[in-house]
């Protein structure tokens, strides 16, 4: 008995705040956590939600549900990678957000401004595909995050393009000890790349909070 792969097309899900079009001044694409409902990490957004500011919200690939009461309906949830199928996740979901981020800039004036922000388990999805991906970005920012340990951290962001990065650790961390984020910081420094820190309180996010006022 051989367990073997075929390639498929699938059907990948996205919320977006807001419309392509010609008045978007800033692009972002922002990727949940684990098992975290889309719809709950867009409730978390929508201080960002302006008219000329478009936010992309990708679903990871693997949906499931969550276990639900008797009364209760389940929530769909979504990973980005599992651990028994780490390299081709990864390569999926980055041809995914490149045909996704591709087909959504197309619509947008040229050269506008693309953040990316990646929460939890989303922040080491965020830093595969822009290591690995062609997707163009101007700054990254990592809130709260997980790097499963078989992700190789360091190899990951060797990749990554010489762009900002913002890592933002909450002061009541909910997530690992990893998440706290000196270990992080350290390794992104380490491999060349523009790094600050901040510390913000929980809550909603706000844009003041992530040091991106206006953007």
């Amino acid at each position: 008995m051989e367990l073997q792969t075929i390639s498929t097309a699938r059907t990948a899900r996205y919320i977006s705040l807001g419309e392509p079009g010609a008045d978007i001044q800033h692009v972002w694409f922002c990727l949940h956590g684990e098992s975290q409902p889309l719809a709950d990490f867009a409730a978390q957004l929508v201080n960002f939600d302006t008219p000329e500011r478009l936010l992309v919200l990708p679903e990871g690939l693997s949906r499931y549900a969550l276990p639900a009461g008797p009364t209760e309906t389940p929530a769909t949830v979504a990973a980005w990678f599992a651990p028994d199928s780490l390299l081709p996740d990864l390569a999926d979901l980055t041809t995914y957000l490149d045909e996704l981020s591709e087909a959504v800039l197309a619509q947008c004036p040229p050269d506008v401004p693309v953040t990316v922000l990646g929460y939890g388990h989303g922040a080491a999805a965020a830093c595969r595909w822009l290591a690995g991906g062609r997707t163009r970005y101007d700054r990254l920012l990592l809130y709260a995050p997980v790097f499963p340990p078989n992700i190789d951290r360091r190899a990951t962001l060797v990749g990554l393009p010489e762009r900002p990065v913002t890592l933002i650790s909450t002061t009541t961390e909910a997530f690992t000890t990893e998440a706290v984020g000196a270990g992080l910081l350290q390794d992104l420094q380490d491999v060349g790349l523009s790094a600050q820190h901040r510390y913000v309180s929980e809550g909603p996010l706000t844009l003041a909070a992530l040091g991106t006022v206006g953007k």
